[in-house]
């Protein structure tokens, strides 16, 4: 159930609305403190849990989602938060993560399957000793995750609201980012590997409710920050291209010269005029409804199997034909679009 519903909607599960209202009430920040979320979705959850003062970033792979984090954290980057961000160690005094409830596609690891588990063991290094971490998972996924949550942080586990748990079963765990003993690490661990083995009944039962989680506060990281992404939006670099004076020098380069004029006998047909676009003959810039366009149209000759034929003796014959694939290609002069047309 969960992992078809989270493929349906490419893992996007934004904490509910009465599970935030909770850990507001639950989570306060001494002044300028740090906090991240990975998965950040609009930027929602982060945002209503910050102090005014609190400095709020976020990663999110659905550009349309990013872009509206961007309006609520103090920085939102677009990228895929397991691959291509790039964050600073021991900088943050709060993790705020609720990943995606799947598993992984042909990961490296094949004893590490669960994305909940590669997204909390990659951004461990990010929270400062005496952080804290909020991990919201589905609580069976606590198997997968229990030995990196025991060796790295005094932990407890609290149920979501009964109502909410129902849906995808999920809780949401506590952590202080410590040094834990080995002997601690072990006793936790199993105690978690526990919890995830219980049926949901069990669990809810054994587990205290969220509403009754000690209030915490989040301190401030000391260390300073480096967060950026390896990716280029294209929404964020073109003004800046623009500003600068780059992109119409760049076009100009593009634009082809003009071809000498051809007057036909005749006026041609729609059908006429299509073959000669795509043939080059008409290749330059034009103005169409207040736009500057550049096309170029190509044609590509590829060979198509019509036939086969293969005799007793293992031999035989293909037979092939010539296939002609017109292609045109138009740049928007103003906002550097690019647009294919097969």
């Amino acid at each position: 159930m969960a992992r078809l519903a989270s493929q349906a909607k490419a893992g996007f599960f934004p904490t509910p609305d009465i599970v935030v209202s909770l850990l507001k009430t639950k989570i306060s920040f001494e002044k300028d403190a740090r906090a991240l979320d990975p998965c950040c979705g609009y930027g929602n959850t982060l945002s209503r849990l910050a102090s005014p003062d609190t400095i709020t970033y976020g990663v999110e792979l659905d550009h349309q989602r990013a872009t509206k984090a961007k309006s609520q954290l103090f920085k939102a980057v677009w990228g895929d938060a397991l691959t291509e961000a790039r964050v600073s160690t021991q900088s943050f005094g709060l993790l705020y993560l609720n990943p995606p409830y799947d598993t992984a596609i042909n990961p490296d690891d094949n004893s590490d399957r669960r994305l909940e588990h590669q997204f909390l063991r990659t951004y461990i290094r990010t929270l400062q000793i005496g952080g804290i971490l909020v991990l919201v998972i589905p609580y069976y996924v606590l198997k997968a995750c229990a030995k990196t949550l025991a060796r790295n942080f005094k932990v407890q586990v609290t149920g979501f609201p009964d109502e909410e748990f129902s849906i995808f079963k999920q809780c949401v765990v506590f952590g202080e980012k410590s040094y834990i003993s080995e002997e601690k690490a072990k006793a936790t661990q199993e105690h978690l590997e526990e919890l995830a083995g219980m049926t949901p009944e069990e669990f809810q039962s054994e587990v205290w409710p969220l509403e009754t989680m000690a209030p915490i506060v989040i301190p401030k990281a000391d260390r300073p920050v480096n967060f950026r992404i390896d990716r280029l939006d294209p929404l964020e670099a073109i003004p800046v291209i623009n500003k600068a004076g780059i992109l119409q020098d760049v076009l100009q380069e593009l634009i082809p010269t003009k071809n000498n004029n051809i007057r036909p006998l005749t006026s041609l047909e729609n059908g006429h005029l299509a073959l000669m676009l795509a043939g080059g003959y008409m290749n330059g810039a034009i103005l169409k409804d207040g736009r500057q366009l550049v096309i170029k149209g190509v044609i590509k000759k590829i060979e198509k199997i019509v036939q086969v034929h293969e005799n007793e003796t293992g031999g035989g014959s293909i037979t092939t034909k010539d296939q002609y694939i017109p292609t045109v290609k138009v740049i928007d002069m103003q906002t550097a679009e690019l647009i294919t047309v097969q």
